[in-house]
């Protein structure tokens, strides 16, 4: 599912507002919707409505939205994120917890807290085992770095389980008003994630019993086939533990953190595992800065759902990051998933640079003070006719020909520092004395320096 048109008439801000948002001619993929979007412009000028009815799939009167949708796919949905609450989330006020829930939530603490204790301070015997239990548990563990799940830690998932039930009955519950095709990317994902873990553990428990069978009962059946097929299924089945964890580094570790492996037993965000790689120390999810808190609770969640022919609605993706970060999102959103339409609402000149100048949709106001995009091109809507591209332009070009700033600097600031440069160095050509000289002429090297100039720059 893609959008490939948009207008909307005396709806909200928008008064007249067309878009076409497919490849213009010449392009290769000519006529099928975009890839990806970027939405910019001026404060009011609507990005974020825009955003929400995509989401909505709005088709009224005032609203017409066409989607291209895939009858044969089962997997088409809308994924949202937000940087303010939706006003489609309604909340209701959680409940005073019971003495009764209250004792049995103490009880079931104290019991894991003991349990962690044996656990560490105990070594689990298996002298009741025969030894042709022995035998093939020692054959089937050498074979593999899968474990089947201990005694111990099923007691301690179902301990947390328990923990978790009684949890969520007092937490403030959230409805969210989407139609079910909506899919809210938050910290309420994280059951899905369990569900996804424990859906691959078992499919490759399964599997490996199936070749455990083989291995036992076929004679030209060996070690190195046993090996060779699970390899085979883990490439083809993906382990979204891993995958999660490697993604988010790359990024991460600009911010000097590492993410550990998710543990399937980790049931809350709070309970990730982010190393301080300055000094070792793990640093608590609600400790952690908001850019990397919105990362980790966006991307997770995506991984987690790995949308297929779908949308991918992000708003303010930038919210809280360093230029640096900024120009590494739009590729991590387009790496989750296969065959989606990423759409973003920002105001950072970084990230609408990642954009082909067609994929860029600039809302301003015209002369009559309404809603309009600003087209790149000139005559027919063609590859060879558009005049901007802001994967070419300097820093500076962005800022003035996309984002509209008047001057390409502080340029009364810089002015004045400019006349102050110019009096410096016009001062040091009469000054005899060769200390004096030294002394104004670092002054010049330094003011230089702050306005950008070459040494022998002279104006």
């Amino acid at each position: 599912m893609k959008i490939e048109y948009l207008e909307i008439k005396n709806y909200k801000q928008f008064s007249d507002l067309t878009l076409d948002l497919t490849y213009p001619k010449g392009h290769k993929k000519e006529g099928e919707p975009l890839d990806k979007i970027c939405i910019i412009g001026q404060s009011g000028t609507g990005k974020t409505n825009l955003l929400e009815i995509i989401r909505d799939k709005l088709h009224t009167t005032e609203v017409k939205t066409v989607f291209i949708e895939d009858e044969n796919s089962n997997s088409e949905k809308i994924y949202f994120s937000s940087v303010e609450k939706s006003s489609n989330r309604v909340e209701k006020k959680s409940m005073k917890m019971s003495s009764y829930d209250k004792n049995l939530l103490e009880e079931l603490e104290d019991k894991k807290r003991r349990l962690v204790f044996e656990e560490v301070n105990s070594i689990p015997t298996d002298n009741h085992k025969s030894f042709e239990e022995k035998k093939f548990e020692g054959i089937i563990n050498s074979l593999s770095s899968f474990h089947i799940e201990s005694a111990v830690s099923k007691k301690h998932r179902l301990l947390n389980l328990a923990i978790r039930d009684i949890k969520d009955k007092y937490k403030t519950k959230v409805i969210t008003n989407y139609n079910s095709d909506v899919i809210e990317l938050d910290e309420n994902s994280w059951k899905l994630l369990e569900e996804t873990i424990e859906n691959y553990d078992i499919k490759r428990l399964k599997y490996r019993d199936r070749l455990s069978n083989k291995l036992l009962n076929i004679l030209d059946y060996s070690k190195e086939d046993f090996k060779k097929e699970i390899k085979e299924w883990e490439s083809k089945n993906e382990n979204i533990l891993e995958n999660i964890s490697d993604k988010l580094n790359s990024i991460l570790i600009r911010f000097n953190l590492k993410l550990h492996k998710i543990d399937k037993n980790q049931t809350t965000y709070n309970d990730l595992t982010i190393e301080d790689l300055s000094n070792g120390n793990i640093i608590e999810y609600n400790y952690l800065s908001t850019g990397t808190k919105n990362l980790i609770a966006t991307f997770i969640p995506l991984k987690i759902y790995n949308p297929q022919d779908s949308i991918i609605l992000i708003d303010e993706p930038e919210n809280s990051f360093y230029p640096d970060i900024q120009r590494e999102l739009t590729d991590l959103y387009m790496s989750v998933g296969e065959n989606n339409q990423l759409i973003m609402a920002t105001h950072s000149p970084l990230i609408a640079s990642s954009f082909e100048p067609w994929e860029v949709v600039e809302l301003k106001f015209d002369r009559n003070r309404q809603i309009c995009r600003e087209l790149y091109y000139k005559g027919e809507n063609h590859i060879y006719n558009y005049t901007l591209d802001p994967r070419m332009l300097t820093w500076t070009a962005v800022l003035t020909d996309i984002f509209d700033l008047k001057e390409d600097s502080n340029f009364t600031f810089r002015e004045k520092k400019l006349m102050e440069y110019i009096r410096l160095e016009n001062r040091i050509k009469n000054i005899t004395d060769k200390k004096e000289k030294m002394v104004e002429f670092e002054k010049l090297m330094k003011l230089s320096k702050l306005l950008g100039l070459s040494h022998n720059e002279k104006n």
